[in-house]
């Protein structure tokens, strides 16, 4: 999670993925070197200090920091427990102390935080400290986010690590950013010729603004970068500057073990030299504030030609091997083909990573992949293709490659539904799977198929609604995806006040029609002759109507000065072609606002049958679970397969979910699907609250629980709704740990055929 990439050409050259600069002793910078340009001094004064902590108090002050309490192996395989103890966490001179402590094989060490006590947008964060020495520590001074949920959980939330150092390697100092989905790093990192950041103070800080991050060491900048995302898979991206543009609070931790650091050794001292001491924490901000409209920096690439024949370079020389800290390979290129020996796969499938760069795919494009494979012994691997300048979704795979030690053709056809990308990268991982047996891969071939047929440009979402963007927070100014039909004196906007993001229209008083002003999101195709549901929120500060379009289809509803929702059902037109939505709102001298609009076909639970792949789901894996899934083609129809190396501790830690389902306060329903395993064990089912506000996951359908076995089976259950009714319910197949025994042999459950209906 905190490691930069190793990459090895296969040409035996090395490269180095992160920013770096060399610091000299006392902090200068040696400026040829700096790594982006001439040093820069900070723009903040003490005229722009809000916030200081000098720790001159006898015990931490609890009205400004809260103790942390996590249990070990909490999260990155961490050794120690972060406990409330004046042995772990106590002030001495002016300084606090963060005092890691060894009790035989057991760990302790102290973790504070400023949440809710201490949370600020922009500005600059500052510490002056000494970190702890010796293999194992990671000390760090980093943010996360008040609110994880306004985003989504991390990584989509956003994390600023403003000082992190490796306890063996104390004179190189990283920042980093992670964020998005998938997770995406930025990092740089520094490095003092003389001395260390153990054996003296330095300051360390971050200024972020709502365009910029700038990570410094004694008052230099090393590194800064503007690129960064957040979204949802399979959905846009949130708006720049998104996830940085919400409040976030600090942390100040030392972790013992763990992915990055490794874990103590023989050498490791837990005495003055785990100490990390702190001698100060300040905070500035601009007294002018900060304009958060600001506009993404745009990656150059150029007009992206459809070539014709193998676009791949078949056994060329722009292959790499992408090793993770924890992987361990090498790979050989001739002209027989490419050859993997893997000695350590690591904790995740891209540990190891074979890659090819530099591939032009098109959207709406069909092309035509394949290639030969072996391994010396059975075993499996991922393939996919990535687009670096579209946040890195796949527009093919994760394929999941069963490897017999025959050689074997595998071919797979697909259409890139994403943006033109001119640098995809063609993948195979080999990490974290079951086996590190040699593989062998031969004539590949990846090739654009003419005349494929007509493409579907605008697909349902993964929840299954058709509209995008109807949360009015993605694309240039909120308004991504829509377009705008008003007359003069009319605004439409999206806001975005205190979090919240809606469409205002401000309505002129000379507006004669409710079409006088619109909204229209073009080119959507439902299924002929379907039942379909719009829903959506408006008001209006004068009562009025506004109206639903589609097709010959033509809806209205009262709307006033209360926020209310609404539901329009219609039939979907006989023509099987693309058609226009559009909500009329013209109400003469009205404010009308609008959110959350969906539309999707009228049925309680979406893609049952997994017909369009994982559309509507998504799977959750606890960092203690290990876990792989696809949509396999069954000899009758698809259905999702979950292979399991590692279930984790408990039920909940695998889990195939879809997410707003509404049930109804009163109303019976049955749920019925079909499941089988290689592998004879239980899965527990759910319709549950959401409880990612409040931590309450009421299970509104209790939890049974099947036994699964190698044969398809068919299952139900039937439950009332006794709660109020609720339109974000989550299904929930838990395929974690047995009665709280975890299981560690790979094994397969199969999912199909989920249906939910009431019982009338």
């Amino acid at each position: 999670m905190k490691h930069t990439n190793i990459i090895k050409k296969l040409s035996g050259a090395m490269a180095v993925t992160a920013a770096a600069v060399m610091l000299a002793s006392c902090g200068k910078v040696k400026e040829e070197q700096f790594g982006i340009g001439s040093p820069t001094s900070s723009s903040y004064t003490d005229d722009d200090l809000v916030w200081v902590e000098n720790f001159d108090q006898k015990k931490l002050d609890t009205d400004s920091w809260m103790y942390e309490v996590h249990h070990p192996g909490w999260v990155n395989s961490e050794l120690q427990a972060y406990v409330v103890s004046d042995e772990n966490i106590y002030l001495k001179d002016g300084k606090l102390i963060i005092q890691p402590v060894k009790n035989g094989n057991a760990y302790t060490s102290g973790r504070i935080n400023t949440m809710g006590k201490h949370e600020f947008t922009y500005g600059r964060f500052e510490a002056r400290l000494k970190v702890p020495r010796g293999k194992g520590f990671l000390p760090a001074f980093w943010m996360m986010p008040a609110d994880e949920s306004f985003y989504g959980q991390w990584p989509k939330c956003g994390e600023i690590d403003i000082m992190e150092v490796l306890g063996d390697n104390v004179n190189k100092v990283y920042g980093s950013l992670h964020f998005g989905e998938p997770h995406t790093q930025k990092q740089g990192s520094a490095q003092v010729f003389d001395g260390n950041f153990a054996d003296d103070f330095h300051i360390f800080a971050v200024e972020w603004e709502p365009d910029e991050m700038r990570f410094y060491v004694d008052d230099r900048c090393y590194y800064k970068t503007s690129e960064w995302f957040t979204k949802r898979s399979g959905f846009g991206e949130v708006s720049y500057p998104a996830p940085y543009d919400q409040p976030f609070y600090m942390i100040l931790n030392v972790a013992v073990g763990g992915v990055w650091p490794g874990n103590p050794d023989e050498y490791t001292q837990f005495n003055e030299q785990a100490q990390m001491v702190v001698d100060y924490v300040k905070v500035y901000q601009k007294k002018e504030g900060y304009n958060s409209d600001v506009k993404k920096p745009e990656t150059a690439v150029a007009k992206v030609k459809v070539k014709e024949g193998n676009i791949a370079s078949n056994l060329g020389g722009r292959w790499s091997l992408h090793l993770e800290p924890d992987g361990k390979a090498t790979a050989d290129l001739t002209d027989n083909g490419l050859t993997v020996k893997t000695e350590q796969q690591g904790n995740a499938d891209y540990s190891v990573q074979l890659v090819q760069s530099y591939i032009q795919m098109v959207k709406g494009e069909t092309y035509k992949y394949s290639f030969d494979a072996w391994a010396d012994e059975p075993r499996t691997m991922k393939t996919a293709i990535t687009l670096p300048n579209n946040s890195w979704k796949r527009t093919f795979g994760d394929v999941r490659v069963a490897l017999d030690t025959r050689k074997k053709t595998y071919t797979y056809t697909f259409t890139c539904n994403e943006t033109s990308d001119e640098n995809a990268r063609l993948e195979y991982q080999l990490g974290n799977t079951d086996s590190t047996a040699t593989v062998h891969i031969q004539n590949i071939k990846l090739e654009h198929v003419k005349n494929a047929g007509p493409v579907n440009k605008h697909p349902a979402l993964p929840d299954g609604n058709l509209i995008y963007n109807g949360q009015f927070q993605e694309g240039e100014k909120r308004m991504g995806y829509w377009t705008v039909d008003a007359i003069d004196g009319a605004k439409v906007y999206a806001t975005n006040e205190n979090k919240i993001r809606e469409l205002k229209a401000e309505i002129p008083a000379t507006a004669s029609k409710a079409s006088d002003v619109k909204i229209i999101q073009k080119g959507i195709k439902l299924t002929p002759l379907s039942e379909n549901i719009v829903r959506f929120e408006a008001s209006s500060t004068v009562e009025g109507k506004i109206a639903v379009k589609f097709g010959s289809y033509t809806g209205e509803v009262e709307v006033n000065g209360s926020k209310n929702k609404y539901e329009l059902t219609f039939i979907a037109p006989k023509a099987d072609k693309e058609f226009d939505f559009e909500m009329d709102l013209a109400i003469p001298g009205g404010v009308v606002t609008v959110d959350n609009i969906s539309l999707k076909e009228n049925i309680l639970l979406q893609n049952g049958n997994f017909d369009k792949n994982m559309i509507s789901y998504e799977v959750y894996a606890h960092s203690d679970a290990t876990e792989e899934h696809e949509v396999d083609e069954g000899q009758a129809d698809k259905f999702v397969a979950v292979t399991i190396d590692k279930t984790g501790g408990q039920d909940w830690m695998i889990q195939l979910m879809q997410r707003n389902i509404e049930l109804q306060e009163g109303k019976k329903y049955k749920i019925t699907f079909k499941a089988k395993c290689d592998l004879k064990r239980d899965i527990m089912l759910a319709l549950q609250r959401d409880g990612l506000q409040d931590n309450n996951w009421t299970p509104y359908s209790g939890q049974p629980t099947f036994v699964v076995s190698d044969e398809w089976k068919t299952y139900e259950h039937e439950f009332e709704m006794i709660y109020p009714t609720d339109s974000k319910v989550i299904l929930t197949f838990s395929m974690g740990a047995v009665n709280s025994t975890p299981i560690n042999r790979r094994h397969t459950v199969c999912i199909d055929d989920i249906s939910l209906v009431e019982i009338k």
